[in-house]
């Protein structure tokens, strides 16, 4: 998971910067996105295009909104027509579900073969996120829109995993300050195609949420994803389940990116799609299991507020008692306000109090204490010409008057 709280974040995008036409436009174009999936999902044509919708912002944004939630190839897979859509509407839906389709079979190829290269060097990977989802709950992994891949190693394996990356063609990303347990890794295919491992050796960055997601839980329950390779696993679905909650929640409150603009409070429809797929056949002993873990972890109101969600958008049908089964255990969440009221020094010591070592400790100190010059004339650009101490001293500076105006608003 990415973090959105770097100090050289992009500006995120509200509601506030976009004209109010736009924004009723992009309300009922969701609107009507929904609506198409709760059909689909219940097996029932698609619906018609609703009547006045012909002209403006509308079909402007339409196609737009449908590749945002990561449901075009979704729907242009399911329904055979589309009532009264306009055509140019649908000519974008089906373009996309060509360039999915180009970029799954492209991203696979590059994807099986690291990995395959990495289980010959006795490197043990589990596929995480979304591509887990892909290959294991959609019956064409296109449909499971997504810009990369995430591999969780063991930390012991972490060199000699990059060196079988660089050898492999592959180079790593100048990633955001502040990551302390992933990184990106990226391969040119060509025709302007770039595929990218996210690699993690821990499923969350944060040391907070690694209460949560635990690795040595994930390496113990792992499942096999015999599509993808026969050399991966993938989390179990309690844990697929959960680590899309964490990340939604992340994301809703920190933002993600998405056409190199950070994005706030936006919740795509693709995550209520793979809750439902994940819990359609989830018996009652499931859910007991997952209530129960949840108690045990701090994860309560995380997963309340993903499948209030999906019954938002898709209409999931929850057993009875979950929700407030749930909820009773969600009344007070370290975890969760973690989460959803992000500050970086309160981020900076609720991380460091959870870290699992001194060693840990010591490298977020040093990672804190010392931003690499790249960082600093990203946040900088116009000081350029300043000596990297000088540009340290006016970050300490800003950090300390962030915490005195903090201090003061208590």
């Amino acid at each position: 998971m990415q973090t959105a709280s770097v100090e050289n974040a992009a500006a995120p995008v509200t509601e506030r910067t976009r004209p109010l036409r736009v924004e009723l436009a992009i309300d009922q174009a969701d609107r009507h996105l929904a609506a198409s999936m709760r059909a689909a999902l219940a097996g029932r044509p698609c619906p018609s295009w609703p009547s006045g919708w012909s002209r403006g912002e509308i079909v402007e944004v339409f196609a737009e909104r449908a590749r945002f939630h990561g449901v075009a190839v979704f729907l242009g897979q399911t329904f055979a027509a589309f009532p009264g859509w306009p055509t140019s509407v649908v000519d974008r839906l089906r373009e996309e579900m060509r360039l999915a389709a180009l970029w799954e079979e492209l991203h696979r190829a590059h994807i099986v073969a690291m990995i395959d290269r990495l289980a010959a060097a006795g490197i043990e990977t589990m596929v995480m996120k979304g591509t887990a989802l892909a290959y294991l709950h959609y019956p064409d992994p296109a449909m499971r829109r997504r810009g990369d891949t995430d591999l969780l190693i063991r930390p012991q394996d972490l060199a000699r995993t990059r060196e079988l990356l660089e050898h492999s063609g592959f180079r790593r990303r100048e990633d955001p300050h502040g990551l302390y347990f992933q990184e990106t890794w990226l391969i040119d295919c060509g025709a302007q195609i770039v595929h990218s491992i996210d690699l993690h050796w821990a499923p969350a960055d944060r040391p907070v949420l690694q209460k949560i997601l635990r690795a040595e839980q994930f390496w113990a329950s792992r499942q096999p994803i015999p599509r993808l390779s026969p050399n991966t696993a993938a989390p179990d679905p309690l844990l697929l389940l959960l680590h899309g909650a964490v990340n939604q929640a992340w994301h809703v409150a920190r933002g993600f990116s998405v056409d190199e603009d950070m994005v706030l409070g936006g919740r795509r429809l693709i995550w209520s799609l793979d809750y439902a797929r994940l819990t359609q056949d989830f018996s009652s002993g499931q859910w007991d299991t997952i209530i129960a873990f949840c108690k045990a972890h701090d994860a309560a109101a995380i997963l309340a507020m993903a499948l209030r969600g999906v019954h938002e958008d898709l209409g999931l049908p929850l057993p009875e008692q979950v929700m407030d089964r749930l909820l009773q255990s969600a009344a007070a969440s370290p975890a969760y306000d973690y989460i959803t009221k992000p500050g970086r020094i309160s981020d900076f010591k609720a991380d460091f109090s959870a870290a699992g070592s001194t060693a840990i400790r010591l490298r977020m100190l040093e990672s804190a204490a010392f931003a690499p010059r790249r960082h600093l004339l990203g946040k900088y650009p116009h000081l350029s010409h300043w000596p990297t101490f000088l540009l340290q001293l006016r970050r300490y500076a800003e950090g300390l008057a962030r915490w005195g105006e903090q201090v003061r608003g208590r």
